[in-house]
């Protein structure tokens, strides 16, 4: 029997934050979660609704952690976190998400 990899090394993590501040603008906050994934040498691919990244997912899920601390290290008093996750096995030879589908400007980085 052939040895099925870790479907938790290779995973695909979207994630968005939403922070309330009191005073000041919201998108300066979710600029600093930005940086965290930009410093956290991961792939990653920042949309208009959330952050994708590709990698292991407990590392993942610490950029996560750590971009919700940048936003209340940022005058956040609130941060609601929607998490998306993506995994496989070695056995799923096709998918249903289009990063297999062909190299574009937009997912390159995910396309090896």
């Amino acid at each position: 029997m052939t040895k099925l990899n870790n479907p938790l090394e290779d995973v695909f993590l979207a994630f968005q934050v939403i922070p309330r501040v009191k005073e000041g603008n919201i998108y300066e906050v979710v600029d600093k979660a930005i940086e965290v994934v930009k410093k956290a040498n991961v792939p990653f691919q920042v949309g208009v609704m959330e952050t994708t990244m590709k990698g292991e997912l407990s590392k993942l899920i610490g950029i996560v952690q750590a971009a919700q601390q940048a936003c209340y290290d940022n005058g956040a008093i609130e941060v609601i976190t929607n998490i998306k996750i993506h995994s496989k096995t070695a056995e799923a030879t096709d998918t249903f998400c289009t990063y297999h589908r062909g190299v574009t400007p937009a997912n390159h980085m995910f396309v090896e």
